[in-house]
């Protein structure tokens, strides 16, 4: 194993922990896949550099972990609803 994947998985490591305990102390999160979370931090970690995430002290990772987590969750907030629902949500923002 290279050096590079080597801090790779440290960093990958780092963050899987980071999305368990964010989902232990908050409910909201745990329907989440966390495989996928996982994966998409993954892809992340091509555009940061591995060593700055596991040189983070653990409040940022955390902030931004719970960050990403709110937009997923927020992303299925119109999953179960009907296509009635969905209208009226939208005539309520638009104000009508």
């Amino acid at each position: 194993m290279t050096q590079t994947s080597v801090k790779t998985n440290t960093a990958i490591t780092r963050i899987s922990e980071t999305i368990d305990r964010v989902m232990e102390r908050e409910n909201i999160y745990q329907e989440l896949d966390q495989n996928q979370l996982i994966q998409s931090f993954s892809k992340l970690l091509d555009k940061v550099s591995p060593e700055i995430v596991s040189s983070l002290d653990d409040e940022r990772p955390t902030k931004k972990v719970r960050g990403v987590m709110s937009i997923e969750v927020l992303s299925t907030i119109f999953d179960d609803f009907t296509p009635e629902q969905i209208e009226m949500f939208n005539a309520v923002v638009e104000g009508k």
